[in-house]
């Protein structure tokens, strides 16, 4: 997208207006206003309420319709989280191979897939959520709210003669913005300049905080994530930076470094108790799986390799084996006796 695009949707953010021109009409889509949207609520309650009593399905009620017609399973649920894992390491990967053009490129197109599986495992368990009490309510409630936004130049009420309040609606909810147009926005000038500025006592939408639009909000919210991102000891390059992938990529290395240095410290607060404190080993129970895979990364990579050989040990034993059998014990064994046979041996030539 150009210049001229970003430039256009901000100046949308900031007058808090959706600009629509067709055949010489020209209207605006006003963001509500807090009283407005308080308002709105009393539609939501009064049309969820009424089709509740015609007996119009709740949300929970339909997980079961669908779940019965074989359109959703919890199965679904599951493979939307694995999916979403498998895109966090593909981000991890693109933070990693940011150097690497061409396997960068590879890793995009594999995230690109992915989000389009996401979205369609996601998708299932809300594909009737519009005929709920909630969906019904909802619609009402948005529908409402446009009813009272839409307006000329000279703010009068457009009469909906030409175009219908759905088409709106369609046309609203088809120019909503997207987490790569806040983002774009927050970390360039103009608004990045002006941002900047509003941390200094400065206006930033001629409103308070509690009067900022849902977009307005959202750009506040990404402007605020690359506050931290600059702010971070750890700063990735400006190149990373704008790039979206590549900087979900290193959030989730910060996160994990994060991670890892809390059960870190956690193992050495454990090790710090005075009865296990010159222990050689330490075993810890757990709760579940999960739970024993963190413990376990906790170990550094010798004793990691430790644990395996006496893995492969007791898998190829036919016999019982004892403790001072395993292979780092008989090598720890070993060695003692070697530089006890040293120590003898200094000793005697004093």
């Amino acid at each position: 997208m150009d210049d001229i695009f970003y430039e256009k949707t901000l100046n949308r953010i900031i007058q808090g207006r959706l600009r629509f021109s067709r055949d010489g009409l020209v209207l605006f889509i006003e963001e509500p206003s807090n009283d407005l949207i308080e308002e709105s609520y009393d539609i939501y309650d009064s049309t969820y309420k009424e089709a509740y009593f015609k007996g119009v399905f709740l949300k929970e009620e339909l997980k079961e319709l669908l779940f019965y017609n074989g359109l959703w399973s919890p199965e679904d649920d599951k493979n939307a989280e694995k999916t979403q894992e498998q895109i966090e390491e593909l981000k991890l990967q693109a933070f990693r191979s940011f150097y690497k053009p061409k396997e960068l490129r590879g890793i995009k197109a594999n995230i690109r897939a992915l989000e389009l599986e996401y979205m369609k495992l996601k998708s299932k368990i809300h594909q009737l959520d519009h005929i709920s009490c909630e969906g019904v309510a909802l619609f009402a409630k948005s529908v409402w709210i446009l009813s009272k936004t839409i307006n000329h130049v000279n703010n009068e009420p457009y009469d909906y003669k030409k175009f219908s309040l759905n088409f709106f609606l369609s046309y609203y909810n088809d120019n909503q913005l997207t987490e790569e147009t806040y983002r774009y926005i927050a970390r360039n000038y103009p608004f990045r300049g002006m941002w900047i500025c509003s941390k200094n006592g400065i206006n930033l939408f001629n409103a308070s905080c509690a009067e900022y639009t849902k977009d307005q909000r959202t750009l506040c919210s990404y402007s605020t994530m690359y506050d931290n991102v600059y702010e971070s000891t750890d700063c990735p390059s400006e190149d990373v930076i704008n790039d979206d992938d590549c900087l979900d990529g290193w959030f989730i290395s910060q996160r994990k470094k994060y991670e890892k240095d809390k059960q870190k410290q956690q193992a050495e607060d454990l090790i710090s108790n005075p009865k296990i404190k010159n222990s050689q080993e330490i075993f810890v129970m757990t709760n579940s799986e999960e739970e024993a895979k963190e413990i376990y990364s906790l170990n550094n990579d010798y004793v990691r390799n430790i644990i395996q050989e006496r893995q492969q040990e007791i898998k190829s034993s036919t016999g019982n084996l004892s403790h001072k059998d395993l292979p780092d014990v008989r090598q720890e064994r070993m060695m003692n006796a070697v530089n006890s046979a040293r120590s003898a041996i200094k000793s005697r030539g004093k």
